[in-house]
């Protein structure tokens, strides 16, 4: 069952979606405006989110990085009035894997709920099904990837912590469990715990369990995810969103693995292998008093640092024919590839949200598809200048003009080609150079 979270201001509107999503068997939450989104996203579990655009107190693509701090792997579909290109880039470009422009029927609406909503169960069913994780699929044969595959296979041999770091979407889950599936003799359980998703006391129930007692609904014991994860791995996705008040909890887990249950009287002893992640700055927010120092150095024992995409070279083409084949046999695709120019838009395309954003789009582009050869149309020449315009660079104009040119010698000075890939008129490619 899927849990869904609708936040639009308009109330007929919340009321006839919510009971859309209740029909199909899914659980559903609504808000108002943006505060009582963040804060129902740090009490409850969810899947997917419709996202309005314009909000009372918050403008809705700004609150998509919010939403996504609190949750990386939440889907965000938005909610828009407008039917503009740049509306929908900017949406996307910010995380969001898709868009709805009001006025909508509910038939789409429900078309698009039950393909996120489905496609995510298939992912977790696939995820169970095909445990033989290890360094070798994870895929990649630039110099970095193959520092990162010696560090994996030098960190499986060892008991101490390890320290997965990396921008948003560079695969830091998979590299942990390639850490635990390369481990020799290992036979435990892989234990996932998203970091900062719920409540202080919430996570502590979650993680360390209760005893009978221990408050009112305590109406029998319950196991964590600590004690489940013994004998194997337990995974701290986005560590630097754990509480502060447990991390004390948790360094005495590392340092002599033992816990209490809440309202617990009594240690227990564990033997598991601790890895956590992270894509924030842990210094920074041990000099903000956000994070334990202690706990810092005693996680931070094995570090690991993924690479993003866009320092992988050619690794995004080998990831890109990888995903489209993975989602053709997903979605029941039969298709042809890319087309060059679309290979060329993938190489030069700076991937902010890195190995996520890749695969989210060849997704969008493959469900779309009906030529049979995919174009990558998503990665435009203004999404590449959207994207360099937010550096601070010397000269803007010399970036474009160079862009320009190595898309040319990319297609032996064919300007007519170059424009199509650019997206631009052969003129305005002219006067650019």
């Amino acid at each position: 069952m899927g849990a869904v979270l609708i936040v639009d201001d308009q109330e007929d509107l919340r009321f006839s979606l919510a009971k859309v999503v209740e029909k199909q068997g899914y659980c559903v939450t609504t808000a108002a405006n943006g505060k009582d989104a963040l804060d129902a996203l740090r009490s409850t579990l969810v899947d997917l989110v419709f996202l309005d655009i314009g909000l009372p107190d918050a403008d809705g693509i700004e609150l998509i990085g919010a939403i996504k701090e609190i949750g990386d792997d939440i889907d965000i579909v938005m909610l828009t009035g407008i039917n503009e290109a740049k509306t929908a880039v900017a949406s996307l470009r910010a995380g969001a894997v898709d868009y709805i422009v009001k006025p909508f029927d509910l038939i789409e609406f429900k078309a698009i709920l039950n393909r996120i909503l489905q496609t995510r169960l298939m992912r977790k069913k696939a995820g169970l099904l095909h445990r033989e994780i290890g360094v070798g699929t994870i895929l990649g044969t630039s110099p970095p990837m193959l520092r990162v595959k010696e560090a994996i296979e030098m960190a499986a041999q060892v008991d101490s912590a390890i320290l997965i770091t990396g921008e948003t979407g560079t695969g830091k889950e998979l590299a942990a469990r390639a850490i635990h599936e390369s481990r020799t003799g290992q036979n435990g359980v892989f234990v996932k715990v998203d970091c900062g998703t719920l409540s202080s006391n919430l996570m502590e129930s979650e993680l360390f369990g209760y005893d009978k007692g221990a408050f009112t609904d305590a109406r029998s014991e319950k196991k964590g995810l600590v004690e489940v994860a013994n004998g194997g791995t337990l995974f701290l996705d986005e560590i630097g969103n754990l509480p502060i008040d447990l991390q004390p909890k948790l360094l005495r887990l590392i340092e002599e693995s033992t816990f209490r249950r809440v309202g617990g009287l009594k240690d227990i002893q564990v033997k598991i292998r601790i890895i956590a992640a992270t894509n924030a700055e842990l210094e920074e927010q041990i000099d903000q008093g956000k994070f334990r120092e202690d706990l810092y150095y005693r996680l931070n024992v094995v570090p690991i640092a993924l690479p993003p995409l866009r320092d992988r070279g050619e690794d995004v083409l080998l990831l890109a024919d990888f995903f489209l084949q993975e989602l053709q046999r997903e979605l029941k695709k039969n298709l042809q590839g890319f087309t060059p120019e679309a290979r060329i838009k993938i190489v030069q395309h700076d991937w902010p949200g890195n190995i996520r954003e890749l695969r989210n789009i060849i997704e969008r582009e493959v469900i779309f598809n009906k030529s049979g050869w995919l174009a990558m149309s998503g990665l435009t020449f203004e999404s590449q200048m959207t994207a360099m315009k937010k550096e601070p660079l010397p000269s803007l104009k010399e970036m474009e003009r160079q862009y320009i040119k190595k898309v040319l010698n990319a297609v032996n000075n064919n300007k007519s080609k170059a424009a199509r890939i650019l997206g631009i008129s052969r003129t305005t490619l002219r006067d650019s150079l």
